[in-house]
């Protein structure tokens, strides 16, 4: 990480966040410092570019492949009718780039087939955070930020249920060990999904995210959150090791 210090606009900019105990001048810093990158500009990534870039956080790699469709408007807040049938990593890279001059976006608008493929774009990255809706890309995602010994936090929301779940080194149960009987997914457009439900798990991603960088804890380590947003009650379930994980296990 390439330490930045903070200028006397960064004081001012940032100073509802130096005045949180957690977070102070020092955890500002590693924020301005970090390089995270995004999978998925969808509902989730869609609001959680835009927490995350606004933290504080000057480098930022964006994975989507996907256009702009009219269905999206109920949810990705951040796109509007003039922006159907263009690409998200360009719509996204402007939306952020008009309001924050000094951040430091890279695209990439191919579809991850291949773990070496997402190794090579989270290389440098502190953190990972997965926000696609496709059971096969997460796991490609796992087991490229196992290999490359990477903090994940994975994000998903379906109907009105929403889950979390951080891997934060190569001795936590990573994504495979949780979901090993997973095949496939639905995706929304099969099932439905919640606006605010969406909106809500994207800040609780942003929120875990900044914890990690500023004070190295994490809240969904070895544990599975999952949100009900039509009874509203968040329950956990802890998760462990699959000691026969064909990413994870010796």
């Amino acid at each position: 990480m390439e330490f930045n210090y903070l200028n006397d606009e960064d004081l001012l900019y940032y100073s509802r966040h130096i005045l949180l105990p957690s977070i102070g001048i020092e955890g500002q810093q590693k924020l301005n410092s970090s390089e995270v990158t995004i999978f998925g500009l969808g509902g989730l990534g869609n609001l959680l570019i835009t927490y995350i870039a606004s933290s504080g956080i000057k480098k930022i790699n964006l994975v989507d492949f996907d256009i702009v469709e009219e269905s999206n408007l109920q949810r990705q807040i951040n796109f509007s009718k003039k922006d159907i049938g263009l690409l998200k990593v360009d719509v996204i890279e402007n939306y952020i780039s008009s309001r924050l001059t000094d951040i430091d976006i890279k695209k990439y608008s191919k579809k991850i087939t291949s773990s070496p493929q997402a190794e090579d774009i989270i290389s440098n990255s502190d953190i990972v955070i997965d926000g696609t809706d496709n059971f096969d890309v997460r796991k490609i995602i796992n087991k490229a930020c196992y290999i490359k010994n990477k903090t994940l936090i994975v994000g998903a929301v379906e109907g009105y249920t929403g889950q979390i779940l951080t891997i934060t080194s190569n001795n936590s149960p990573c994504y495979e060990c949780t979901y090993n009987d997973l095949l496939d997914n639905r995706s929304c457009s099969e099932t439905g999904v919640l606006a605010p439900l969406v909106g809500m798990v994207s800040s609780m991603l942003a929120i875990e995210c900044i914890n990690i960088i500023t004070t190295s804890k994490s809240s969904f380590n070895n544990k599975l959150l999952i949100i009900d947003g039509l009874n509203f009650s968040i329950n956990e379930i802890q998760t462990s090791k699959n000691p026969k994980c064909k990413i994870c296990s010796n």
